[in-house]
């Protein structure tokens, strides 16, 4: 029709109580302007496609998505109830993705997973500050999992995204509080830096069967075993350890995806001796068991 304001998909979810998921990627057809009031909550802004201003009590926030570029996160605090007001130019696709969460939330389902607690709680209360950063592949492939989910049923759908969504919350959070420490002259990776993190993640993908240490693969990668650290949590916001664990358990999950593996053998690949505890990490991190995994035709049944 000649009036469409905006044509496209949308979705908009509370996936648990206080954690809310928001996704668009929508062709909006003139320019318009919406008010509302926003509620206390943290919000973690991911833009792919578009461009758009909007203004939170008296603060102003600009947003644009451009693929060619590397992805950009935002991190928004509102310590308070604030009037909420949203411009678009028109004309105009706009694709991005919104998680939200709720103090209440954050102090039950996201300080665990954070080591600093005192420090993320203080930046809870850092009212309306704009917090901006360069993804890390990880939190890119999430963003990128929910904006193209695989085919669930219901129950399991919902699962998948509170999983991911939950780990974006964690992600953001963190790589806020590693970004507001970058204060001193050359905190930026340079040149030999990035070769020596390279090497390092060469060498974890070729060996994540194998033992592995932080020493050992410093010491491969040509450089000392903190310098090792301080690289990882300036690129993927957590330490060498959390990422080997994670790449082990990707493995795993794709193991298990292809039929080649029991759960039990896909528990070794990953490095845990407990299948226990292994579907625990599993299930935190891809939102699902790994007989989910293995048995898609389960979920049918629940």
């Amino acid at each position: 029709m000649d009036d469409t304001l905006i044509e496209g998909a949308y979705l908009h979810q509370e996936l648990r109580q206080g954690l809310f998921l928001h996704v668009s990627d929508a062709v909006e057809k003139r320019d318009f302007t919406v008010t509302s009031r926003q509620r206390e909550e943290l919000s973690c802004i991911f833009f792919l496609d578009g461009e758009i201003d909007i203004r939170i009590g008296d603060r102003s926030f600009a947003f644009k998505g451009d693929l060619r570029n590397a992805m950009q996160g935002a991190a928004i605090m509102s310590s308070g109830r604030e009037s909420f007001e949203r411009a678009s130019a028109g004309r105009q696709h706009v694709r991005h993705l919104v998680v939200t969460a709720t103090p209440e939330w954050l102090n039950i389902g996201a300080m665990e997973e954070i080591g600093d607690e005192r420090q993320a709680k203080a930046l809870l209360k850092d009212n309306l500050a704009d917090h901006r950063w360069t993804v890390t592949p990880r939190v890119a492939e999430l963003v990128r999992q929910i904006l193209a989910p695989q085919v669930f049923t219901p129950a399991l759908r919902n699962l998948y995204l509170e999983g991911r969504a939950v780990e974006i919350v964690a992600e953001t959070i963190s790589a806020v509080m590693h970004a507001d420490r970058r204060t001193e002259p050359g905190s930026i990776l340079r040149g030999h830096e990035a070769v020596r993190l390279l090497r390092a993640k060469e060498l974890i993908a070729e060996s994540l069967t194998a033992s592995l240490s932080v020493e050992l693969i410093a010491r491969e990668s040509g450089i000392s075993a903190s310098g090792l650290q301080r690289l990882f949590r300036l690129s993927e916001g957590h330490s060498v350890f959390e990422y080997v664990r994670r790449r082990r358990l990707d493995r795993a999950f794709e193991a298990l995806k292809g039929g080649e593996t029991t759960v039990q053998e896909a528990s070794a690949i990953a490095g845990y001796s407990s299948p226990a505890n292994f579907a625990t990490a599993f299930r935190r991190q891809f939102g699902m068991t790994p007989r989910e995994v293995q048995f898609p035709s389960l979920g049918l049944r629940n």
